[in-house]
């Protein structure tokens, strides 16, 4: 078996690959494109199926999908764990390259997680839809700061904020860039519109979306959203992993005999965990009497209402977890 450490940049990728024994066979750079990457994937076909590794980044998948297309066995190392692990060596492109080649070689690869193709699709879908919603937010706050800069006071029987009536009162103020706002609101908000219909033809045939759908306060783009967020389920062994890897999970420090438990951590999928947030909100304000609203009201006395809200998403979670885990809806009570 041969073994190839890709470091890779957007503008271009140094490619190291070693033999079984760790020998170097060669240390090359090229460019990141399709083109180059297939062309050195055709000079090491001589040395038939080979293992590549690379460090995670947020452009990597398309040579990740090219690499495994060639057929050879493709693995992805969490960024921080390597950094962990290679503290004090000389940081040079080579070095970086030949060295995820040996971690790889040594089966020391500390790997992070490629959902499937289709599964990130959809989760690129979903993160797409909410990025809408915060630049309909962001465009709604410009132009509350606008109204509040002129000292505009919206007229009392316009009590529903960007309704159509607010939305003809706000264009009528004949304001530039009011209008231009308006514009971008509109389309921005047309094209969430748009998402949400194949958001819903896509979660129509899913059964844990509909399972998910069972608790109070989620709907199809909430739940399609957790299913593209958490992906196999049986990859988590327990809760507690899975609340890990959504940054819910406690800090904990131990020196001796003493231990310290502090707040969550937030080291983890900050989607998975905004999402949770919001629908544990959705939930306790929709599902007055559930369980997961008494833990919540339980927790406000205890706590106040934000660590309360935390704690709740962490216990949604828990119940989402045993929901995919055995195939069950949710029950209330």
């Amino acid at each position: 078996m041969n073994y190839i450490g890709l470091d890779i940049h957007k503008k271009s990728t140094q490619a190291c690959v070693m033999n079984d024994k760790g020998k170097v066979l060669m240390n090359v750079r090229f460019l990141s494109d399709s083109k180059e990457i297939n062309e050195f994937l055709d000079k090491i076909k001589p040395l038939g199926t080979v293992s590549v590794v690379m460090e995670a980044t947020g452009f990597c998948m398309y040579i990740y999908d090219i690499i495994e297309a060639a057929g050879h066995d493709v693995k992805v190392a969490h960024p921080s764990k390597i950094k962990a692990l290679t503290a004090g060596r000389a940081k040079t492109d080579k070095n970086d390259a030949e060295m995820l080649a040996e971690l790889l070689r040594l089966n020391a690869i500390p790997e992070s997680y490629i959902p499937p193709k289709e599964l990130r699709e959809l989760r690129e879908l979903t993160r797409f839809r909410q990025s809408l919603v915060w630049n309909s937010a962001s465009i709604k706050n410009q132009i509350h700061a606008i109204l509040a800069m002129r000292g505009i006071k919206v007229p009392p029987n316009l009590r529903s904020p960007f309704s159509k009536k607010h939305v003809r009162w706000l264009r009528s103020l004949d304001i530039v860039q009011l209008g231009d706002l308006l514009d971008m609101m509109e389309l921005v908000q047309s094209k969430t519109a748009k998402v949400d219909e194949d958001i819903e033809k896509i979660c129509q045939d899913d059964e844990d979306v509909q399972r998910l759908k069972t608790i109070p306060g989620i709907g199809d783009v909430v739940a399609t959203s957790f299913v593209a967020e958490i992906g196999d389920i049986n990859r988590f062994s327990s809760s507690e992993r899975l609340a890990s890897y959504a940054g819910l999970a406690p800090i904990v420090r131990q020196s001796g005999e003493k231990e310290w438990t502090g707040p969550i951590s937030k080291h983890g999928n900050a989607t998975l965990r905004y999402l949770l947030i919001e629908a544990a909100y959705s939930h306790v304000r929709c599902a007055k009497d559930s369980k997961l609203t008494r833990f919540f009201e339980r927790k406000s006395q205890a706590k106040g209402r934000k660590k309360a809200i935390v704690a709740t998403a962490r216990k949604m979670l828990e119940v989402i977890y045993y929901m995919l885990k055995r195939g069950e809806a949710y029950h209330a009570h």
